[in-house]
């Protein structure tokens, strides 16, 4: 998508997300399988990550690949999301090295559903990146927000309980530590695609104050202009984080 010369590419997000919806309802409509919609969703996060990145400086993007309600679908359509995901990173490891940004799998890897092959792709991301300093591209895989808040207030009385943490050492701040996003700024965007508005257990913590946003079009068609359409509305919007409106 060319882009327009005359545009201003300006907003002080420091952390976008997106929920990638609507992959299966875009293939639907063209008489394709889910498949193919998921093949389709996959070519779409490289222009996106290069106009987040690159022309809106926003160095923390987050993209919700694969969640741990995700099992209930079919194994064949699981494997086929893991094979995609296989092939992604193989085609732009070296694409993340050179753009100086780290690749973080955020999720419960410990699941033993997960194959052992997917593991080992998803740990080498993480292996070849952990130099890069410029940003990060997380991959929530095997994610829930519930299920990550559970995972931290188990460390959290685990460290109380052997005596490593004191009640009143616990806060807002040292609680995000515990968190699988605990070297990540909060999201100050949460965008979900294909116009379903709920935001399906991603980043409750993280999103305590981010701003949402509902665009209609499905995943494989957001393209660099719907994206400018959404930060463009989050642009407008006065974030008080429960302060008084100055307007």
């Amino acid at each position: 998508m060319s882009k327009d010369k005359h545009r201003s590419y300006k907003t002080d997000i420091k952390h976008i997300a997106f929920i990638m919806d609507g992959n299966g309802r875009w293939a639907k409509k063209r008489i394709l399988t889910r498949s193919m919609g998921h093949k389709a969703g996959v070519e779409r996060i490289n222009e996106i990550f290069d106009h987040c990145y690159f022309d809106y400086n926003i160095k923390n993007i987050s993209l919700f690949v694969f969640s741990c309600e995700n099992w209930k679908r079919s194994s064949k359509e699981i494997t086929f999301l893991f094979d995609l995901l296989k092939l992604f990173f193989e085609k732009n490891i070296d694409k993340m090295i050179k753009d100086d940004c780290k690749i973080n799998i955020i999720g419960n890897l410990d699941d033993s559903r997960i194959p052992s092959e997917t593991l080992t792709v998803l740990n080498e991301a993480e292996k070849q990146t952990a130099h890069c300093k410029t940003g990060t591209f997380n991959v929530l895989f095997n994610y829930g927000g519930m299920q990550d808040i559970v995972q931290a207030s188990k460390k959290l009385m685990q460290l109380y309980k052997d005596g490593q943490v004191e009640l009143d050492d616990i806060n807002i701040e040292t609680y995000s530590k515990y968190l699988y996003t605990k070297d990540l700024p909060m999201v100050d965007l949460l965008c979900r695609t294909s116009g379903e508005m709920r935001i399906s257990n991603c980043y409750l913590y993280q999103i305590a104050y981010a701003e949402l946003c509902f665009p209609k079009a499905y995943w494989p068609d957001f393209d660099s202009e719907e994206l400018d359409k959404v930060i463009d509305e989050y642009n407008t919007r006065n974030r008080r984080f429960g302060g008084i409106s100055d307007e």
